[in-house]
């Protein structure tokens, strides 16, 4: 303890209040405080911090205040800041497989630019931390793949597969694989096991695959800039609960799974036959009705195909498809003048095909006779691209204007019955049914004094009128919004009204023409819109038969050029053929 000196009180200190506070003498200890003290002692630690008295001994009153202030440490503490930690890149080897059983080194890769894992899902730094190499064994198709995913979570984590060393001669191995899975559309699968056990997938794919990029779920950054030079990985875990696979008595390897699912008879011929069958039916859009049917035995068909897609001695390459499936059937190729069950007509040559004579007779008087379009064009709407079948049932009939001017009692008895008839249509062109005024009234040709004559296609018209027959012309485009218009506009008319409609249009088209060309011109006419007709994608699916019903007197005149087609055909050598109104 502190003690004063005996002799004379010492001078008045000038030390501050608080360094007089400080060094004041510590008061004596309670019972409390001795014995915590004691009781530290005796643990016996080798901590100097603790048998340390809090309170500064004071040896002199007079030391400086500076002497009871913490000094500066000479070594400075770790920072408690958190370190930021490195971005995962993942590196080894990748082998390829060229033979069974057989890999080859391509080049040494990297997985980087990992995207953030799933809440709670997994990640590839842990699910690869022990796999040192990749192999790819097989490359697939997407849809072989369909049951994997069906058996595999989300994707968890997207990163970037790509060479070490981009400038590596080793590397452009690599490129040309990666522009071989993103030409083929194929992806590789590589299992990643942990302590023995398979876990999770990682799929290996091009990001030039759109659909696939969708279902994934890709991110946008990912895919950019990719030039071939990476391709893009994804973890997908299996869905199968631990305990459920530690039950799992025998477990095939992944890639042995999916082998089995894309080759059923293990035979690696037949299944890339069955691969280029079912990528060429996907391809055509073959419906599975129609392989079902040509499966029967004895099945005949045959193929026109010219000139949009090569001729039968050099076929193009959807036609080359389409032979290809059906040659996997029992069916028989025949040409188009054999008895074929089925003909495929190219949707770019069907121009050509509705202007054969023997396509008249196979339509009329063999309804067992199936047709079907195929392939691509750009002459028509993609709507009516893939397998289709056309010419089912039923069809559409007009009338020469010499047929309505002999025999208009004929013609409008035939027209009512068309008219009852769900499967059958009848329309007359304008002009053909002014010029059939004009002949009625005993004119060679249609002029302006006919207008005021009375006329036997009153009657016609009136049920043109009650909207029985149509009074049109075929539209000459697809999805034609202005014939749709002028139609409705025609229908909307009074009978008188649209007999001088079909009058003036008659005066027109005919106006440079001889009276003795005139029939021959009015067959063009027609010839030409029938044809038109034949062609509009909702005629062809829906009617079989286009037929012209000319006079008796006509029959031997010969039929225009480009109407070879189309059925021609006087009232009593028509017949519906399906027995509609035998018991009426």
């Amino acid at each position: 303890m502190y003690e004063a000196a005996d002799d004379d009180p010492p001078p008045p200190s000038p030390t501050p209040l608080i360094q007089h506070q400080l060094a004041k003498p510590a008061s004596p200890k309670r019972a409390s405080e001795k014995a915590a003290d004691e009781f530290l002692q005796s643990l016996s630690l080798n901590m100097p911090g603790l048998n340390t008295p809090l309170e500064p001994a004071v040896s002199n009153i007079n030391e400086e205040v500076d002497s009871f202030r913490p000094k500066l440490s000479t070594s400075m503490k770790n920072s408690v800041m958190p370190k930021i930690p490195k971005k995962w890149k993942w590196e080894g080897d990748l082998f390829v497989d060229f033979a069974k059983n057989q890999a080859e080194k391509v080049c040494e890769v990297m997985i980087r630019d990992a995207t953030d894992p799933r809440d709670n899902g997994a990640r590839m730094s842990f699910m690869m931390a022990q796999t040192d190499s990749i192999r790819i064994q097989k490359l697939y198709n997407v849809t072989d793949l369909a049951p994997v995913f069906r058996a595999c979570g989300e994707a968890q984590q997207f990163a970037k597969l790509e060479a070490l060393d981009n400038q590596d001669s080793d590397s452009q191995a690599l490129h040309g694989l990666f522009r071989h899975m993103s030409f083929q559309r194929q992806v590789a699968v590589f299992p990643l096991s942990l302590d023995g056990a398979e876990l999770a997938l990682l799929f290996i794919f091009s990001p030039s695959l759109d659909a696939l990029c969708r279902f994934l779920r890709v991110p946008e950054h990912l895919r950019q800039d990719s030039h071939n030079t990476h391709v893009l990985v994804t973890l997908l875990p299996w869905l199968v609960s631990s305990a459920k696979y530690s039950k799992g008595t025998t477990r095939n390897r992944v890639d042995e799974t999916i082998q089995q699912l894309s080759t059923p008879s293990r035979q690696p011929k037949d299944n890339r036959r069955l691969r280029e069958a079912a990528m060429a039916i996907d391809l055509l859009s073959i419906p599975r009705e129609l392989l079902d049917f040509m499966q029967f035995s004895s099945r005949k068909y045959c193929i026109w195909s010219f000139p949009a897609d090569g001729a039968a001695l050099n076929p193009g390459c959807e036609t080359r498809q389409l032979k290809y499936v059906l040659d996997k059937t029992k069916a028989v190729s025949v040409s188009l003048d054999a008895e074929a069950r089925v003909i495929f007509i190219h949707v770019g040559a069907l121009k050509t095909f509705c202007e054969l004579s023997a396509v008249v007779t196979k339509r009329r008087d063999a309804p067992e006779v199936r047709f079907f379009t195929y392939g691509t064009h750009e002459s028509v709407p993609s709507t009516m691209w893939g397998t289709r079948e056309i010419f089912p049932l039923g069809g559409i009939v007009t009338f020469t204007p010499l047929a309505i001017a002999e025999d208009p009692v004929g013609c409008y008895s035939l027209m009512r019955n068309l008219a009852q008839h769900p499967l059958w249509e009848c329309y007359l062109i304008p002009s053909i049914a002014g010029l059939s005024h004009a002949l009625a009234c005993g004119k060679d040709k249609p002029v302006a004094e006919i207008m005021s004559m009375d006329s036997c296609l009153l009657p016609v018209l009136d049920l043109a009128n009650a909207g029985s027959i149509s009074v049109t012309k075929a539209p000459t485009k697809y999805n034609d919004d202005a014939w749709i218009f002028d139609t409705f506009e025609k229908q909307l008319l009074e009978v008188e009204d649209m007999l001088r409609e079909c009058i003036k249009s008659s005066m027109e088209r005919f106006a440079n023409c001889s009276e003795t060309d005139i029939l021959v011109e009015a067959d063009r006419e027609i010839s030409q819109d029938l044809i038109n007709m034949e062609l509009q994608p909702t005629f062809m699916d829906n009617y079989r038969r286009f037929v012209v019903i000319r006079a008796a007197s006509e029959e031997t005149r010969s039929l225009p050029e480009g109407g070879l087609g189309l059925e021609w055909s006087s009232i009593s050598n028509f017949a519906l053929k399906d027995d509609y109104f035998l018991g009426s």
